[in-house]
Parts: structure tokens; sequence; C-alpha cells
């Protein structure tokens, strides 16, 4: 991110002032419409192109035009681009977190949470418990549209002929299926890590973090938190995990879970359609448990939640009228329930399993129950505008260490925090 934060602050520090002082050469914003860019996938195409009719057929403010990012890559690119050219929408969604600080840290999107009917909005959807997690201060860059917690998949047939009815909670729980299951060099108790690259940190250090934590944050301003205890634990079961033999450091030849080369990993809601289309008898015997951590409380636990949310952009002459249009959506409990049913996505809300409007889709749908479940208790990325760079160090200084053993998992938390807190030093 480093690169597009710093071209885009030396194009608008420069550049931009001098193309808005020319009204021929930047985009007209328009007052009597609300421009909406959505992600490109088709389904939630499909969702929001049933939302935007019905509120424009209602007539509740300024009518909505919709387009999906025009992106062939990564949407990050699409939206800076469009922000250097004056082509940007009044709002947009697909914006994670992280990249929803770097906006604001160019001064680029709206504060949600000044904009009139936002406590409405966030006690209406019920959103008390995730909100958290989307503030800074006193600003909220984005509002989640939806929220995608981490959590174990578990060949329920293979739990089962190993002596385990349910799937693993703690360390513990998973040392001991290991101890059953797992021969040496061809078969492994679980996959601990998702990949070498920055991002696969969400689905493995950063989701063990957050369970061993209780959702602590492992980041605050310029500083990073996770050299403690609950850094300790989660770096400790990745550690053992790799020394007895009970993980690989490669997965990437197949998907495991089908194979049984593990009998457990870490995957997001959108693997149920991937597996229902691909590999829907493995689908069959697969149980959702949590993270696994040291101990386990009361209820469901702490995890990551790779979420997008939507950005109202400062340049918008509509800001107002663009809130009241994304308040109505997302506050819309029948819209909710047809996000969910178009995309398989929970909405972020905290109600999904006592709500009545959304049993019927619970129903008989014990992995989407799962996930649902853990909505109010999974975590965001952590609000930088570096996470990048931090996950790239992450990989590097932490968790490849652990792979290989280099580094004992005090020693490699110790010099991964340290670099990161160096970097966020440099780059302030």
């Amino acid at each position: 991110m480093i690169a597009r934060r710093d071209l885009l602050q030396i194009t608008l520090g420069g550049t931009l002032g001098l193309l808005a002082a020319c009204s021929s050469r930047r985009t007209e914003k328009r007052t009597d419409r609300i421009r909406l860019w959505v992600a490109p996938n088709e389904a939630e195409e499909g969702f929001w192109k049933i939302a935007v009719a019905r509120w424009n057929a209602r007539g509740r403010g300024l009518p909505v035009q919709f387009a999906t990012i025009p992106t062939a890559g990564a949407s990050e690119d699409t939206v800076l681009s469009a922000l250097v050219a004056g082509t940007e929408p009044d709002l947009s969604t697909n914006i994670f977190s992280g990249f929803a600080v770097q906006l604001a840290a160019l001064g680029q999107v709206e504060n949600l949470a000044a904009m009139p009917g936002y406590a409405e909005l966030v006690a209406r959807r019920d959103m008390g418990a995730i909100m958290p997690g989307w503030t800074q201060g006193n600003q909220v860059c984005a509002l989640p549209i939806y929220s995608s917690p981490t959590l174990l998949w578990w060949r329920a047939d293979l739990l089962e002929k190993h002596g385990f009815s349910a799937p693993p909670r703690t360390y513990a729980d998973v040392y001991a299926f290991c101890e059953r299951y797992g021969v040496a060099r061809s078969r492994y108790g679980m996959q601990v890590i998702s990949g070498r690259g920055w991002a696969d940190r969400w689905f493995d250090f950063i989701s063990f973090y957050y369970a061993a934590s209780n959702g602590a944050p492992y980041l605050e301003g310029g500083h990073a938190l996770y050299d403690n205890a609950a850094g300790l634990q989660a770096a400790g079961f990745i550690d053992r995990m790799f020394r007895r033999g009970w993980t690989a450091l490669d997965f990437d030849a197949e998907e495991p879970l089908v194979s049984g080369l593990a009998a457990g990993a870490v995957r997001g809601p959108w693997d149920v359609e991937r597996f229902a289309k691909i590999y829907p008898e493995t689908l069959a015997r697969i149980a959702a448990g949590p993270i696994v951590s040291q101990a386990t409380g009361q209820g469901p636990g702490a995890t990551f939640s790779d979420s997008k949310g939507v950005v109202i952009f400062k340049s918008s002459r509509v800001a107002r009228e663009a809130f009241d249009f994304l308040a109505w959506v997302l506050g819309d409990a029948a819209l909710n329930l047809l996000w969910l049913q178009r995309t398989g996505l929970s909405p972020a809300r905290g109600d999904l399993l006592e709500n009545p409007l959304f049993a019927g889709y619970y129903r008989g749908n014990p992995i989407g129950q799962a996930y649902a479940a853990h909505v109010a208790s999974a975590k965001p990325p952590a609000l930088s505008e570096h996470t990048i760079d931090i996950q790239k160090i992450m990989t590097a200084k932490l968790v490849e260490p652990l792979m290989t053993g280099q580094r004992t998992p005090k020693a490699a938390l110790a010099e991964a925090a340290a670099a990161t807190d160096q970097m966020l030093r440099l780059r302030a």
C-alpha cells in the first residue's frame, strides 16, 4: 500500500489541485443522483440491482445509479486511480477496513459516525458489538456490509473414527487428535499455515491471535501489540504443530480436506459454495468448529472476520443523501436476508440467530449457523493503512521462522513486533 499511498498523496497534493481548478478536466459532480460502485461479482451485483430498483421505485430520496467497480485487478487500485482522475462515485462498496483507513488518512472519505441517523442505524441493525472494530477514535471510515468469520473445518468422519464426537476447541484437543491421526510426512492433523502471501496471515496467525486474546487488537496506532501472552500462545501452537510433524510446510498441491491429507483447516464461509460445487461429498462430512485457543469459555470465541464495507467520498455533493440510501439498505432486515440468500455472506449484524426473519435460512444449515454465531465476536483487520507491510513482516519475521524452526516463538514474536514498530515509525 505504500506505493499507492505515496502516489496518491503526491497527486492529490499537486496535480489534483490544478485539475480541480479547471472544471473541464474534472468530472462534474452531480446533485441529481447518487452514484454507487459495487463489487464486481455476479452475486453482489444481483443484490444491488434489486435493492437499487426498490429504492428508486419508492422515491424515498435521490435516485441511485450503480455500476460494478471497473477493474480487472485489485479494486483498491481502481478506487485510487478514480480519485486521481476525479471519476470516483459518491459511495463505494468492497472496501476492507485497512483501505478505508488509508483513504481517511488521505482525507478522501466522510466520517460516517458524524452522519445524522448513524446511531439509529447501528441500533436498528444490531451492530453494537461489531462497530468497535471499525471505529478509530470517533471516526468511522466505512460501514461493514457483511462479516465473514474464519472457522476451523474438520472432517467429522475422521474425527469420529479417531474418538472425537465434536470439533476440537483447544490446543490440547488438537494435539490429542493429531497423536491419533497423524502419520509422519504423509498425514497431518490440520493445515496450520494458509500460505506465504501477506493476506494469508488473516487466516492463520491473526485468526489464532484473536482467539487467544479474546479479540484484543494486534496493533494500536503506530505500535504492534502482538508480542504478548496471547501472541505467545498462538505462536507456540504454530511452533508445536510443526515441530511434532502434525502439519506440513505446503498443502498447495491439493485440497487437503478432500483427500484427508489434513483433517482440519481454517476456512471462510465462501468455501461453502466452492465445496458445494466441486466437493459436495466432502462438504457433507464437514463440521465447523471455533478457531482453537489455549482455553475456551462460554459462547462463541473471537476470530478474524474477512469483512468488506462501504465508504462515502468527501468529493460527493450528495453525501447526506447517499448516507440516507445506505442506512435504508443496511437497516432493512428483509434486504439483509436477500443479501444473505444471494451471496451466502452473513450481514454484519449480531442478531442473525435470534431474529426470526433469518430462521428459515439457517434451519438445517449447521455450517451457516456456526458462521452466524461468530459474526458479533469476529474482528476485522487492524485499522491501519500499512496492512500489507505489517503482514509481510509477520510472514518473514514470525510465520516462516516458526515453520522452519529457525526461531523460538518468543524470539520470533519479539523480532516481528520490533520490525513492525520500526516500519511504522519510518512511515509516520
